[in-house]
């Protein structure tokens, strides 16, 4: 037996509680999960990163002295705002961690009473409709504190520029986690001490799934190694059997199809980073980045049978003063088709000049022994954009 068929009244108001509860929770997901109108980074160039412990009850003494001599951004819960005094005395920026929004105005105006201090930024759990406005008239921006986890887990999430979120950590792992952070070359610090901080945008959003869900199938799929664990470090390689059009060496010798080599694939949202902060900046981290790959040439068991170091890209122009030789795609056809999806990934990553022309995709290829030979040193200055990891 068919059931009742609803009323027109029914229906509509179905399809009104439907749209109020999407309404209600679509800010859960847009500014909670997506973070938008929420900062959650600085300007990707940059070597810092920001950190932050939420303070829902008494602070941990032995986490404090963990964190001796590095500041960090410290989101107090109110029934700890009177421990700010000490706390901002120590050197760490002060922000409110927010259960309400309700009450966000009197909340600053007593952190700032025990401190002194302004305080701008505010971490909330949930949001709903109205906190933003209610943020920001109590004179305060939200702020994603950054991913949560374990030591290893945050150094494979370090970004330059980006947040980490300490809450989950004991005094140990802290010690630990900013050890290798700056063997790294990272200078990890409070929140608000970024460049450029920031929220999502669309552009951002779509480079985030782009990574999470094609360059992360592509590294499993191809066992690529990351060799980007220098703020600045832009490349990774896989090990794989070599297929494109022939490459012949000045002695002529020939690399085929078949032939083991260690393709590069380069970390594009650094590089265009690096590049907004000037083009010699970006060059510097590609030159350094190639350190990196000199270096997993002569280390890793797995690459000693690779005979050459290739990539298929539209920044041949830019790797050939780096030493690399250039092979055009035989097939034409197949290189316009190509570069329509190279072309968009620039646009994608906001890459300049990406409405003057148009870039076909070539081989960009360097022999082993030529690489190591001019990249098998560190370089010179041992710095933010250069040292060794």
């Amino acid at each position: 037996m068919l059931p009742p068929a609803r009323s027109p009244f029914t229906r509509c108001a179905l399809l009104l509680g439907a749209a109020v509860w999407a309404l209600w929770k679509a800010p859960g997901l847009l500014q909670g999960l997506a973070q938008f109108g929420v900062l959650r980074e600085g300007q990707g160039g940059q070597v810092a990163n920001g950190l932050s412990l939420r303070v829902v009850q008494a602070p941990d003494p032995d986490v404090l002295d963990a964190l001796e001599g590095t500041p960090v951004t410290l989101f107090l819960a109110p029934p700890q705002i009177s421990q700010a005094a000490a706390l901002r005395a120590a050197g760490h920026e002060l922000g409110l961690l927010a259960a309400s929004s309700r009450t966000l105005k009197t909340d600053r105006d007593r952190l700032e009473a025990h401190t002194g201090a302004p305080v701008d930024l505010v971490s909330v759990d949930r949001y709903h409709p109205l906190t933003l406005p209610r943020i920001r008239r109590a004179g305060l921006r939200a702020v994603w504190g950054g991913p949560t986890g374990g030591v290893a887990e945050l150094l494979d999430l370090a970004e330059p520029g980006g947040l980490l979120d300490l809450s989950g950590l004991n005094a140990g792992q802290i010690s630990t986690l900013l050890t290798e952070l700056r063997s790294r070359g990272y200078q990890p610090g409070p929140i608000g001490r970024l460049k450029g901080l920031r929220g999502e945008t669309l552009r951002g959003l779509l480079q985030r799934l782009y990574r999470r869900f094609i360059d992360a199938r592509f590294d499993r799929n191809h066992q690529s190694v990351a060799l980007t664990q220098r703020p600045r470090a832009l490349f990774r390689i896989s090990r794989r059997p070599y297929e494109g059009p022939p490459l012949t060496l000045p002695d002529g010798r020939q690399f085929v199809t078949g032939a083991p080599a260690a393709e590069l694939h380069i970390y594009s949202k650094r590089l265009v980073a690096l590049a907004e902060l000037s083009a010699l900046t970006g060059l510097r981290g590609v030159q350094n980045s190639l350190h990196d790959v000199a270096t997993a040439l002569q280390e890793r068991e797995d690459f000693q049978d690779v005979q050459f170091i290739y990539a298929l890209t539209i920044f041949g122009g830019v790797l050939g003063a780096m030493g690399f030789r250039t092979e055009p795609l035989p097939d034409r056809r197949q290189a316009r088709i190509m570069a329509v999806f190279f072309n968009l990934l620039r646009v994608l990553y906001g890459a300049k000049n990406t409405d003057s022309q148009v870039l076909l995709p070539a081989v960009i290829w360097m022999d082993r022994d030529a690489l190591v030979a001019r990249y098998g040193q560190p370089p010179r200055k041992a710095g933010a954009a250069g040292s060794s990891r």
